[in-house]
């Protein structure tokens, strides 16, 4: 068990998500970074979609009241009982030990993962907090969160290198974007305004979608309202203000706003990270090339599963000036 001494911002508990309930108007929801938040179950030896906290911005100062092994994920200065620690690193911590998580240095959201994952009673499958429906609540100081059962032994010391690590420095981003599917509410000029300027992130932005300020795109005269359809995190809908939105985890699963793409899920962790102010630019690539990315996240994913299981090692591989990581079993 922990308990929660500290929470400066919204702090919740998070999985994968609601799959296959919104066709009954349920949003999926879930780790708003899936990338991090999966390597952050895996520092602890859980599956990657365990039930974990995160935070936004800054995190939470907690007790334990019981024994576990942990990991924080993010930019950010950790404390473990006023000693600091290393984040993307598994820990021992036991009762009565407090652990204190500074303000993220770079991106939005962090995580806190603990051996055996939190437990809770899922609602639709999924431990997920949606706040919108009130499946589940944002956490607050003096709230006791039970942890499950795991062995613990040879689980802490586990580390992700540097090279490994989701990399959110930077002010502007590209992502990829299919296309469609309600391109014929939009001129040629719009589709050209879309792929061509940066779009800065506004701090109207949400769980449930980011909204984006730069130079507007022109809609055709069809305009900007469809008969009301389907949307997926990732989504780009744009207004009658010509102002895109991207749906993000909570988004809602209709909209009735013409949709000039779609974001690809191999970049969707990254533009979580996106704080306001932060540019993104979009450009176009096919399903093939956003199948490709998919499965180039996965097998990265799985292969640091495997190194911090020590099933696989890692090598720096230097070639000129650049430094990668390579893997071998």
């Amino acid at each position: 068990m922990i308990e929660l001494l500290r929470v400066p911002s919204l702090l919740t508990v998070q999985d994968e998500g609601r799959k296959g309930y919104r066709k009954l108007g349920v949003p999926v929801s879930g780790f708003m970074d899936d990338f991090s938040a999966r390597i952050a179950n895996y520092l602890v030896g859980n599956p990657g979609n365990a039930p974990l906290l995160e935070f936004l911005l800054a995190g939470p100062a907690l007790r334990f009241k019981s024994s576990s092994v942990f990991a924080v994920v993010g930019e950010v200065d950790v404390k473990l009982n006023g000693v600091p620690i290393e984040p993307w690193r598994s820990y021992w911590a036991k009762r009565g030990d407090v652990l204190e998580v500074g303000a993220l240095k770079r991106g939005l959201y962090g995580y806190i993962a603990f051996a055996g994952g939190i437990k809770c009673k899922p609602l639709l499958n999924s431990c997920s907090t949606y706040t919108k429906a009130n499946l589940g609540r944002p956490l607050k100081a003096g709230d006791r969160l039970n942890l499950g059962y795991a062995i613990l032994s040879g689980r802490d010391g586990k580390y992700v290198p540097m090279e490994l690590r989701p990399d959110y420095s930077g002010e502007e981003i590209t992502v990829g974007v299919i296309l469609g599917p309600d391109l014929e509410h939009f001129t040629e000029e719009g589709v050209r305004t879309f792929l061509s300027e940066a779009y800065t992130v506004t701090p109207e932005s949400d769980r449930m979608g980011y909204r984006l300020d730069g130079k507007e795109i022109e809609h055709s005269e069809k305009g900007a309202g469809i008969v009301t359809g389907p949307l997926v995190p990732g989504s780009v809908q744009v207004p009658a203000n010509g102002k895109p939105i991207v749906m993000m985890k909570d988004a809602q699963t209709t909209g009735g706003y013409a949709k000039i793409g779609v974001v690809i899920g191999a970049h969707l962790s990254r533009l979580a990270q996106l704080r306001p102010g932060s540019r993104v630019r979009f450009s176009e690539v096919s399903v093939n090339k956003a199948r490709e990315e998919f499965l180039k996240g996965e097998r990265t994913l799985k292969a640091i599963k495997l190194f911090l299981e020590g099933k696989m090692r890692a090598y720096r591989i230097r070639a000129g000036k650049e430094e990668r990581i390579a893997f071998a079993g």
